[in-house]
C-alpha cells in the first residue's frame, strides 16, 4: 500500500503527458520561392495543422575498441532519427505547395543547382509540449532543417476524410530547451538567441521580425 501511495503522488506531482498536447513551429528561410503563402502567415498557419508528429529518437554511435580483456564500445557522435509530421491540407494543397517549393529551392527544378546550406536550411523548428491547461512544459528545437521527402495523398470517391500529406524533415540536432545552461559556448548563445526570440515575441511582431533581429544579432 505504501509503494501504491508513493505511486499516486508522484503521478500527481509530475503528471502525465497526453500525446496530443503540442504544437509544431515551422520556420522557413526567407526565400521568395515559397510564394506568398510564406509571406501572409504560412508557418502560424501550418502550426494548426499538424495532425500527427514525432519527437525524433536520438543515439550514440560507437565503434568496437579492444586493448586488452573485453571489447568497449567507443562513442564518437551522436546521430539523430528524421523528424515526420503529418498535417492536413487546404482546398488548394497550399500547405503541400509550402515544402515542395522549398525542396525546389534546395534543388532547383529547371537547373538541378545545389543551392548553398545556409540559404536554404532554416534557423530552427521548435516542437512544444503543453500540458493540459495548455501550458508549454518543455520545447525541443532542431536546428537548421529542411525538408527531406513529401508523402502522397491519397484520394479516393469513397473517401470523406480530410486529405493529409506526410513530411519528413532533416536537420542537422536537436536538443530540449530544458537543457540550456549559461555555460558552454553553444549552449551560451543557444540562451541569447532565446532571450531575444521572447523579447520580440513579447512585442507582439511576428516569425520574420525574429528572423531579422536574429540576423542582426549575428546569429
Amino acid at each position: 500500500m505504501g509503494n501504491m501511495d508513493r505511486f499516486i503522488a508522484n503521478i500527481k506531482e509530475g503528471g502525465l503527458s497526453r500525446g496530443n498536447r503540442y504544437e509544431l513551429l515551422i520556420t522557413a528561410p526567407s526565400i521568395s520561392a515559397l510564394g506568398n503563402f510564406a509571406n501572409n502567415g504560412g508557418a502560424e498557419q501550418l502550426r494548426y495543422r499538424v495532425s500527427t508528429v514525432s519527437l525524433p529518437g536520438k543515439s550514440i554511435a560507437t565503434s568496437e575498441t579492444k586493448i586488452y580483456g573485453p571489447v568497449r564500445l567507443a562513442p564518437y557522435q551522436i546521430t539523430y532519427d528524421q523528424l515526420s509530421f503529418s498535417v492536413y491540407l487546404s482546398d488548394d494543397f497550399r500547405e503541400r505547395q509550402y515544402f515542395e517549393d522549398w525542396m525546389h529551392y534546395v534543388i532547383d527544378y529547371d537547373t538541378h543547382r545545389i543551392r548553398y546550406y545556409k540559404d536554404y536550411s532554416a534557423s530552427d523548428m521548435q516542437l512544444m509540449v503543453m500540458d493540459e491547461t495548455n501550458k508549454v512544459t518543455n520545447t525541443y528545437v532542431f536546428e537548421e532543417s529542411y525538408p527531406l521527402s513529401v508523402g502522397e495523398v491519397s484520394m479516393s470517391y469513397s473517401n470523406e476524410e480530410p486529405a493529409t500529406c506526410d513530411i519528413s524533415m532533416t536537420y542537422r540536432k536537436y536538443i530540449s530547451k530544458s537543457s540550456y545552461t549559461e555555460a558552454g559556448g553553444g549552449r551560451k548563445k543557444r540562451k541569447s538567441q532565446e532571450n531575444l526570440r521572447n523579447t520580440v515575441e513579447s512585442q507582439g511582431r511576428s516569425a520574420e521580425d525574429i528572423k531579422r533581429a536574429l540576423s542582426a544579432s549575428g546569429y
